[in-house]
């Protein structure tokens, strides 16, 4: 009988567990997990906050119970592990009753992300939140309900900056974005992101851009943010700056790391040391258009690197082939979404790529709720194959990435595009869909 150890209790660690004790139940399955939950949808806080999931519990895919029950895992939680010896297989852990340590024939490595500092001085307080946690979520939205702010402030670019402050302005705050560039995530194409931006600017949000944070101080009153030579006050702020990859504990046991401090591994999920694994956003993958390494914490890409690496402990060999980055958020009513490389992405790869937009009804132009559904296509110039998309349009339109990522993925062109074989009918799009019509557009592009 085999002894499996997941460090971590959500997303890559759970799914690795379960695999291995699904094909082989007779091993001893363990999973440490440094807090009080497990299988937990980070992605849902902002909405949490906001009031639209009514409960912490509605975030919680499984229950401790159930994964002990259900799944027979010896799942253990408040134990934090403090140290990998990678030679002698063990793994040294902390629990409310001291120090102890535990043996293992595989490990898999599955710590997550951290928020970033990113060149920001600050700490976490009763007002000063990071959003990254359960325990943020619940402690912001009963900062919200009890001590009723008026005006808040998010820091950062990426996508829970935006989603948060959908939240705050549902629930009624004064709420200012501050970011250190004129633009959001560089994953986003410029197009893309000044409509987003416009459409903050239009639902109330005070842009402060191209301002460079470097202080978030509690006071008396409030919370103090300070950005190149001056500084404002909010009842509450949330420094969204991005996340790195929680990869400290495995670089102090030898482990190899790659971009960004993330873990390398193969495409069976195992590091440098065959017998140890990682998943989740802790570790690095490779990007399916270029090839080359990138660090993308994504929840699905964790959930089926821990089932990889579930599988091929159990004696599979399952690989993993990487991501294209395939990402979709809203602010209000607009929707944005990406798939693939961004322009300069395509540069510095080597392709010799265009972009090129492309604007569109959603729907057939006389239906009820129609909307225009904004494109950015990159492509290979030379011979047309589709490299990355991007849209920005109403809510239940922007979906269609899923059909980009696909023709990425198996190397359409924009022939290819433009010949499919798309369902119409008005509520759902125009005569040529917007996918098709970019096909149209982007043959006579390239």
């Amino acid at each position: 009988m085999k002894k499996v150890i997941a460090i971590g209790g959500n997303a890559g660690g759970l799914s690795a567990a379960s695999q291995v004790k699904r094909q082989q139940p007779d091993w001893d399955v363990i999973v440490l997990e440094k807090g009080q939950y497990i299988s937990y949808a980070a992605c849902g806080i902002p909405y949490h906050v906001e009031g639209i999931v009514p409960s912490l519990e509605s975030l919680m895919g499984m229950s401790p119970e159930d994964a002990r029950k259900k799944r027979k895992l010896d799942l253990r939680l408040n134990s934090k592990v403090t140290e990998i010896d990678a030679e002698q297989k063990t793994i040294t852990f902390k629990t409310d009753r001291g120090k102890s340590t535990a043996d293992f024939d595989y490990l898999v490595i599955a710590t997550g992300a951290r928020p970033m500092q990113a060149g920001i001085e600050y700490t976490p307080s009763k007002r000063i939140y990071n959003a990254h946690t359960l325990e943020d979520s619940e402690a912001m939205r009963s900062f919200i309900e009890k001590e009723k702010p008026r005006s808040c402030a998010v820091v950062g670019g990426g996508y829970i900056a935006i989603e948060m402050l959908e939240a705050f302005l549902a629930r009624g705050l004064d709420t200012h974005l501050f970011h250190r560039r004129d633009s959001l995530s560089r994953s986003l194409e410029k197009e893309i992101s000044d409509l987003g931006l416009a459409e903050m600017e239009k639902e109330g949000v005070k842009l402060h851009l191209n301002k460079t944070v470097k202080e978030v101080t509690e006071t008396n009153s409030g919370v103090e943010v300070h950005c190149d030579e001056e500084s404002a006050e909010f009842d509450l702020v949330v420094v969204a700056a991005g996340v790195e990859a929680n990869s400290d504990l495995a670089r102090a046991a030898g482990i190899e790391t790659g971009i960004k401090n993330s873990i390398k591994v193969n495409e069976y999920m195992q590091t440098n040391y065959p017998f140890i694994y990682s998943a989740g956003d802790c570790t690095e993958t490779k990007n399916i258009v270029s090839g080359q390494p990138v660090f993308v914490p994504l929840a699905l890409k964790a959930n089926k690197e821990g089932v990889a690496a579930g599988a091929n402990i159990s004696g599979g060999k399952e690989a993993f082939p990487g991501v294209l980055g395939t990402a979709i958020t809203k602010f209000r009513d607009l929707g944005l979404a990406r798939t693939g490389l961004t322009l300069a992405e395509a540069e510095e790869n080597g392709f010799k790529a265009i972009s090129f937009s492309v604007t569109s009804g959603s729907k057939s132009g006389y239906y009820p709720g129609v909307g225009p559904l904004s494109a950015v296509l990159i492509a290979e110039q030379e011979i047309g194959r589709l490299l990355g998309a991007q849209l920005a349009g109403p809510v239940d339109g922007v979906k269609r990435i899923d059909v980009y990522a696909t023709a990425i993925t198996i190397k359409m062109t924009m022939d290819d595009i433009f010949q499919l074989d798309l369902a119409y009918a008005p509520p759902f799009s125009p005569v040529y869909d917007p996918v098709v019509l970019t096909g149209r557009v982007g043959r006579k592009k390239v």
